[in-house]
This record gives C-alpha cells, sequence and structure tokens, in this order.
C-alpha cells in the first residue's frame, strides 16, 4: 500500500495516504474539503467520491448581485451622498477653519 494522488479534470485534489488496511484522504483543494480525514478501503472508492463531490452543480453561499433601486418611501439619493461631500480632516494637517496647536 503506498500513497496517491487523486486528480479531477486533470487537477490533483487530494491524496490517498495508508492508513491501517484503508486509505486516509488528504484535501489539497478547497472543494474538497469536506472529504479530508475520511477513510477509504480502495482508492476507486475515493475517486468516486470525489467525482460524486466535484460534478454536482456549484451551490452559491451568496445570491448573485443586483442593484438597488429607491422606489416609494426610500430614501433619496442625496440622503445616500452626505458622507462623499462631508470634509474628512487628514490626519497632520487641520481641518478647515480650525488652527493648528
Amino acid at each position: 500500500m503506498q500513497k496517491q494522488v487523486i486528480e479531477f479534470n486533470g487537477e490533483a485534489v487530494g491524496a490517498l495516504m495508508p492508513d491501517g488496511d484503508r486509505f486516509r484522504f488528504i484535501a489539497v483543494k478547497y472543494a474538497v474539503w469536506s472529504l479530508d480525514g475520511r477513510l477509504f478501503s480502495r482508492a476507486p472508492e475515493a475517486r468516486r467520491a470525489v467525482i460524486a463531490l466535484l460534478s454536482k452543480p456549484a451551490v452559491r453561499a451568496m445570491p448573485p448581485a443586483s442593484f438597488w433601486v429607491p422606489g416609494k418611501g426610500d430614501p433619496t439619493q442625496s440622503q445616500f451622498g452626505w458622507n462623499a461631500v462631508s470634509p474628512i480632516p487628514s490626519r497632520g494637517r487641520p481641518a478647515e477653519g480650525k488652527a493648528a496647536r
């Protein structure tokens, strides 16, 4: 029994390390992190697990980006713009109208 590399679409995603009479899967890519540390009796079993995991459609953790358009009763654009035009004093320079100490 020797260590083996597990590939998916030509890219190494994990390794099988001998652990007694079985193989322990060591993930090298985040996409197969859920298999990390799992024991397999044979290498083909580990390959099937990787294929099953990576062949699933991607699940989005967040919805796709969207743009907010103000509707009736929402704050106006001018209410959001206050910060963009507010003077922010930088360090080392006094703000307008204030004398340096």
